[in-house]
């Protein structure tokens, strides 16, 4: 769990945010259905933000200082929503590659392994840094990635998360057919 918020703990999300931006509106600008891309970022934000909350809290406990009380709730929270802007910016980084902002639709099993590596690949190198930094600790409890020294369920969080996120944002963004009955 943060005990200390630093200035410095602000600058890699600050330029995440920045960037998120900047793709957003340069990927709602070329969509072939503004519309569609609109209601699945917006979806891909919200259901980022709970889907990482409650993950938060459930993986609370395996960080040090972190009990379940309720003054935990906003730093869980802050970190949510650092979690939610990471899961934009990764799709829009995904978007730049393939050169198509609903590039997820469908999502391919190659695309979906590949969003798992980088997914996975990134919260190594993030927890690391965080690790390293100071910013938080373990407990005991937590399972390690051999070879790493980087936590087993933040490293699944954002392995696993995307690709739910981003195939329930398709799913509830993407206009249904007319089901009436004739």
């Amino acid at each position: 769990m943060m005990t200390n918020l630093t200035p410095a703990m602000f600058a890699a999300p600050t330029i995440a945010l920045a960037g998120t931006v900047w793709l957003y509106i340069y990927f709602r600008k070329s969509a072939a259905d503004k519309l569609v891309f609109q209601r699945f970022m917006r979806w891909v934000t919200a259901l980022a933000f709970l889907l990482n909350f409650a993950w938060e809290i459930l993986h609370c406990p395996l960080y040090q200082g972190g009990a379940y009380a309720l003054a935990h709730i906003p730093m869980l929270a802050l970190a949510s929503l650092a979690d939610a802007i990471m899961v934009d910016l990764l799709y829009l980084g995904f978007a730049l590659v393939y050169q198509n902002g609903l590039w997820a639709q469908p999502l391919t099993l190659l695309r979906a392994f590949w969003l798992m590596a980088v997914g996975g690949v990134g919260a190594i190198l993030f927890e690391v840094a965080h690790l390293s930094a100071g910013n938080w600790a373990y407990t005991d409890k937590m399972l390690l990635i051999p070879g790493t020294g980087a936590g087993l369920s933040p490293v699944l969080q954002f392995t696993l998360l995307p690709v739910l996120i981003y195939s329930l944002s398709f799913h509830l963004a993407t206009p249904k057919a007319d089901s009436k009955l004739v």
